[in-house]
């Protein structure tokens, strides 16, 4: 594994559940949000990195 890169696949925690989330804009569409949480030493608030639109509800939610 290197360092930076993205992990294997691992079921959701609650605390993970609740940064990387589909957010519902209405009629059955979503949009797909990558959200950064700085280290709590850090002091800083969590920023948007990236997103995806067009998303339908049944679309799986994987790293971008």
């Amino acid at each position: 594994m290197m360092c930076g890169a993205p992990s294997a696949t691992m079921p959701a925690t609650t605390e993970t559940q609740e940064i990387a989330d589909k957010v519902d804009v209405g009629e059955e569409k979503c949009v797909h949000l990558r959200v950064f949480e700085p280290l709590p030493h850090e002091n800083k608030p969590l920023t948007l990195s990236s997103y995806q639109t067009d998303k339908e509800k049944h679309d799986e939610l994987t790293y971008f």
